[in-house]
C-alpha cells in the first residue's frame, strides 16, 4: 500500500489547528469577547454584496483557509517572556546549576535573550486579537445607513444583534431595513449663465439624471462631473465643479418621490479684499509658445535661440535641439481655438510618451480680451545615457538563470524626440532539461547584440493621420539583432528583424501592427549533436548492435538512421524502431534550420487602473501569418520538398493566440484570479510542421504546473521524448491568493490543459492527434498550493503541483499520482499571470 503523503501533511495541519484553537482568546480580557464575526442582513436576506463590507469598521482577525493563523502566532508568543524564564530557572535549580556548569554566564544570558526575542517575534509578526467595539459597531452601522441614504433608501433602518459565547467570542449581525426607495419626480434648472445654459441643453439628453429613477448619490456626482468636463472643454477656463449644486425639493413627501434643482451659479471672484460674481465667459488661446530647454537653474536666463513655426513660438537658453515640425505636430492646442482640458492633456501625454523630457507642463497666462496664451515648458533628459542591469531570471524553459544588460540610449537621435538603443545582454543559465552530462549548475549561456529605434509616429510613405491619428500616439519601432545561444553544448545563433506599429485607441485599448517580424535560427554545431545527447547515442547504438550487427559512430548515427530505420523494422520490431523514431523526431527538433518571416497584428485590452488594481480584465488575440510574402520570390530546387530563399526553407503557416484574465478583489487581500489560453498554429503552402520555436508546449511554472515543462502532451501520447510540443493548445488556470503574514501570501491553484498535434504528419501518432470535442476527455489536471513573498520588486513563487487527472493513463485516471514523491516543485519569479 502506498503512503499518501498529503494526507499526513493534512493530519498535521489539523492537529496544530485544534491545538491553537484552545487558546485563540489568550490574551483577551475575562471581560471581554473577541469579535468572531460580522454578517449584513438586508430586507431579512443575507447580503453577498461585497462593497458593504467596506463600511465595517471593525472586523474580526485576518483568516488564512478559514483559521486565524496570524492570531495564533501573537498568542504562540509569551508577553512575559523574561519574567518566564528567569521563574523557570528559579523552579529548576537542579537545572540551574547544570546549566551553570556548562554554559558561562554570559552564554546563559544569551539563552535568556533568545527566549524572548523568540517571543517577541511571535508577538510582534502576528496579529492581536480583535475585541469587540460596541462603539465601533454603532458607527458600521451609521456608515450603513448614510450608505442606503446615498442609494435614495431615505428612510431605511439600522439595527445591530450581538451573539456572545461561553469562549468569550461574539459575532455581531447588522440588519437593514431599506423601505422604499426615493425616485426623482422633476428635474429644474437654474443657470446663471446664458452661455452655460446653452451648452447644457446641447448635451442634456447624456445626463445621469432622469426623472421617475431612484435617488442615487452615485448619479449626482457624475452628473457634476459631466457638466465640469463639458464645460471646461468648450472654453470655459475657470469653470469649477463647486459652481455646480443639487438641491432636494420636498423630500419628505409620503409618495417616495422628490422634486430635484440643479442650480449653477455665477464664477466668484476674489479681487482687493472684496468678493463679487462675474458671469462665466468662453476663453479663446491667443498664442502658443513652447519653450525647449527649461529647467529651474536657467529660467532667468535670456533665451538665446528662437524661432516662429506654424504660429507657435519656440524657445531654447542655448539652443533648439528638436525639430519645429516634431514640436508643431505634438501640440493639440492652436491659436483661435476654444480652451480645452483634452488639448492640454492630450499635449502632456504626447510629449511625455516620447521619454524625451523629464518634465512635461503646460501653463495658460489670462489676457483682457478673454485670451490665453498657452506655454508649454519642456525639460530634456540628457541625451545620452548608459545602463546596466542585472537581474535573476525564470521563464517555463529556464529554470534560473544570471543576466546582465548594458544599454546605450541616444535620446532625440534625428531631432524628432527619437530614441535610438544599442544593447549588449550576457546570460549563464541553468536549463530545465539537462541531456548531457555536464555537472555544472550554469550549463549553458546566451549572448546577444541588437539595435532598435523609436519613432513618435507613424514611418510611413504616405500619411496615416486619417486613419491613426495623433491623439492616439502612434509609434514605430525598428530592431535588428542577433544572438548565440550555447544550449548544452549545442549552439544556435538567431537574426532577428522587426518593424512594429503601435498605438491606443483609447487608454485600455491597445493595437499592434507586426509588418515584419523575422527570425533565422541557425545551428552551427550539429555535428556534434550525438557527442553532446550521449544518451541518445546509446539507444541507438544499441539498436545497430543488436538488429543490425553494426558498430555506429556519432558522425554516421543518422546515416544510419535514413538507410534501416524503415517500415520493415517497424514491423517486426515496433518497439524499437519507436524509440529510434523518438530520437529522430527529436534531432529534427533541435537541430532545425528555418527562416520564419511573419507579420501580426495584436488587440489588447486592459481595464487595469493601476499596479495595485487587482479587480480587471483583461484580453490579448494576436493574428500572425508566416511565410506568405517571401514565399513568393522564393525558389524551388528540382527535387526539393520545399522552397528557399538563399538556400534557408521558409516556414508558412499561420497562428493565432488568445488569451483572457480575470481578477477580483475580494477582501482583506484575497483575490480570485482566472486565466484560460487558446492558441492553434496551421502550417499550409509551403511546410508541413510548425518550427520548433514556434510550436506549443504545456507544463512549467507559468503553465501546467503539475508538470515539468515539455512533459505534458501532446494528447495522450508518452513518447518518452524530453521535448514534446504540439501547434493546438488550451489551457486554464483558477487560483485562489491570500495573505498569511506580513509580505507572505499563499495561494490555491487548478490547472486544466493539453495541446494537441493537428498537422497530420507522418510523425504524428492518433494518440498526439486532435479529435474534436471527443479531445475534451484529454484535458490534464493539476491543482496545488503555493508560497509567494512579496519583496516590492519582485514576487519569490514556490508552487507544488499535484497531478490530479492524468489522461494518458489505461485506468485510474483520477488521482493516481496525487502525492508529495510525484508533486513538481516550481521556483517562480513574479505571479504566473
Amino acid at each position: 500500500m502506498q503512503t499518501n503523503n498529503s494526507s499526513l501533511f493534512i493530519l498535521a495541519l489539523l492537529i496544530f489547528i485544534s491545538i491553537s484553537s484552545c487558546n485563540s482568546v489568550k490574551y483577551v480580557a475575562k471581560d471581554k469577547f473577541l469579535l468572531k464575526k460580522n454578517t449584513i442582513t438586508v430586507n431579512d436576506k443575507k447580503s453577498i454584496d461585497e462593497n458593504l463590507t467596506d463600511y465595517i469598521v471593525q472586523r474580526p482577525n485576518q483568516l488564512v483557509l478559514g483559521v486565524p493563523l496570524p492570531l495564533y502566532l501573537h498568542n504562540s508568543g509569551n508577553k512575559l517572556s523574561d519574567s518566564t524564564y528567569i521563574n523557570w530557572l528559579r523552579k529548576n535549580p537542579n537545572t540551574h546549576r547544570f546549566i551553570s556548569k556548562v554554559f558561562s554566564e554570559k552564554q546563559v544570558v544569551r539563552i535568556g535573550n533568545s527566549y524572548k526575542g523568540l517571543h517577541n517575534w511571535f508577538i510582534k509578526s502576528g496579529e492581536e486579537p480583535v475585541v469587540l467595539d460596541s462603539l465601533k459597531s454603532q458607527l458600521t452601522a451609521k456608515k450603513l445607513g448614510l450608505h442606503y441614504i446615498n442609494e435614495g433608501y431615505f428612510k431605511n433602518k439600522v439595527s445591530i444583534n450581538y451573539s456572545f459565547n461561553k469562549n468569550q467570542k461574539a459575532k455581531v449581525a447588522y440588519n437593514v431595513t431599506k423601505n422604499n426607495p426615493f425616485l426623482i419626480d422633476s428635474i429644474f434648472i437654474d443657470i446663471k449663465s446664458q452661455i452655460l445654459d446653452s451648452l447644457y441643453q446641447t448635451e442634456k439628453q447624456h445626463s445621469f439624471l432622469k426623472s421617475n429613477e431612484r435617488y442615487r448619490d452615485y448619479n449626482f456626482r457624475e452628473e457634476s462631473k459631466r457638466l465640469t468636463k463639458q464645460f471646461r472643454n468648450s472654453g470655459i477656463f475657470h469653470f469649477s465643479e463647486n459652481s455646480i449644486g443639487f438641491y432636494e425639493l420636498d423630500s419628505t413627501n409620503t409618495n417616495y418621490k422628490t422634486n430635484v434643482l440643479v442650480q449653477i451659479e455665477d464664477q466668484i471672484i476674489e479681487k482687493n479684499d472684496s468678493i463679487y460674481a462675474r458671469t462665466y465667459v468662453p476663453y479663446k488661446i491667443n498664442k502658443v509658445s513652447i519653450f525647449t530647454d527649461f529647467s529651474y537653474i536657467n529660467k532667468e536666463k535670456k533665451y538665446q535661440d528662437s524661432i516662429i513655426y506654424k504660429g507657435i513660438q519656440i524657445y531654447a537658453v542655448d539652443k533648439i535641439n528638436f525639430s519645429p515640425k516634431f514640436l508643431a505636430n505634438s501640440i493639440f492646442i492652436e491659436s483661435t481655438d476654444l480652451y480645452s482640458d483634452i488639448n492640454r492633456d492630450l499635449t502632456r501625454n504626447y510629449l511625455r510618451t516620447t521619454q524625451n523630457f523629464r518634465l512635461v507642463d503646460v501653463k495658460y497666462t489670462e489676457n483682457e480680451n478673454n485670451t490665453l496664451d498657452a506655454t508649454i515648458y519642456l525639460s530634456p533628459l540628457k541625451k545620452y545615457s548608459l545602463g546596466l542591469n542585472t537581474e535573476v531570471t525564470h521563464s517555463n524553459i529556464r529554470q534560473l538563470g544570471i543576466s546582465s544588460k548594458i544599454s546605450l540610449l541616444n535620446r532625440n537621435t534625428f531631432r524628432g524626440a527619437e530614441i535610438f538603443k544599442l544593447s549588449l545582454q550576457g546570460s549563464f543559465l541553468n536549463t530545465s532539461r539537462d541531456a548531457s552530462n555536464n555537472s555544472n549548475f550554469f550549463n549553458a549561456w546566451e549572448a546577444g547584440i541588437d539595435a532598435s529605434i523609436k519613432i513618435p509616429k507613424f514611418l510611413f510613405p504616405f500619411k496615416t493621420t486619417s486613419i491613426i491619428p495623433k491623439h492616439m500616439y502612434p509609434k514605430t519601432e525598428i530592431i535588428v539583432g542577433t544572438s548565440w545561444q550555447k544550449n548544452i553544448g549545442l549552439d544556435i545563433q538567431k537574426f532577428t528583424g522587426i518593424i512594429d506599429y503601435s498605438w491606443e485607441s483609447t487608454p485600455q485599448k491597445k493595437h499592434s501592427l507586426e509588418l515584419l517580424d523575422a527570425q533565422y535560427i541557425r545551428n552551427l554545431n550539429v555535428s556534434s549533436y550525438f557527442d553532446i545527447y550521449a544518451s541518445e547515442f546509446l539507444k541507438l547504438s544499441t539498436i545497430a548492435q543488436d538488429y543490425f550487427n553494426q558498430t555506429i559512430s556519432t558522425v554516421n548515427a543518422i546515416s544510419f538512421y535514413n538507410d534501416n530505420i524503415n517500415e520493415t523494422f517497424q514491423i517486426s520490431n515496433p518497439v524499437e524502431y519507436q524509440i529510434a523514431r523518438n530520437i529522430k523526431k527529436r534531432y529534427d527538433i533541435i537541430t532545425e534550420n528555418v527562416l520564419i518571416p511573419l507579420i501580426a497584428y495584436s488587440y489588447t485590452y486592459n481595464n487595469s487602473e493601476s499596479y495595485s488594481d487587482h479587480d480587471f480584465s483583461y484580453f490579448k488575440i494576436r493574428i500572425a501569418g508566416a511565410g506568405n510574402f517571401t514565399n513568393l520570390i522564393a525558389t524551388q530546387k528540382e527535387g526539393a520538398s520545399s522552397k528557399e530563399l538563399l538556400g534557408i526553407p521558409i516556414a508558412q503557416y499561420f497562428r493565432t493566440d488568445i488569451e483572457y484574465k480575470k481578477f477580483w478583489d475580494l477582501t482583506s487581500e484575497n483575490i480570485l484570479a482566472f486565466r484560460t489560453r487558446f492558441g492553434i498554429a496551421i502550417p499550409y503552402g509551403n511546410s508541413n510542421q510548425i518550427p520548433f520555436s514556434r510550436n506549443y508546449f504545456a507544463g512549467g511554472p507559468n503553465d501546467m504546473r503539475a508538470w515539468k515543462v515539455y512533459e505534458l502532451g501532446p494528447g495522450t501520447e508518452r513518447s518518452g521524448l524530453e521535448y514534446n510540443v504540439g501547434n493546438l493548445k488550451f489551457m486554464s488556470s483558477l487560483e485562489y491568493r491570500f495573505k498569511i503574514l506580513n509580505n507572505l501570501k499563499g495561494a490555491l491553484f487548478t490547472d486544466i490543459g493539453n495541446i494537441w498535434d493537428i498537422t497530420n504528419s507522418s510523425l504524428t501518432t492518433t494518440k498526439s492527434s486532435f479529435n474534436g470535442l471527443k479531445s475534451v476527455k484529454e484535458l490534464a489536471i493539476g491543482s496545488g498550493f503555493g508560497l509567494r513573498y512579496d519583496f516590492s520588486f519582485l514576487v519569490l513563487r514556490l508552487d507544488l503541483g499535484f497531478k490530479t487527472y492524468e489522461p494518458y493513463l489505461e485506468n485510474n485516471k483520477w488521482f493516481s499520482n496525487y502525492n508529495f514523491r510525484n508533486a513538481v516543485f516550481n521556483i517562480g519569479i513574479n505571479y504566473p499571470f
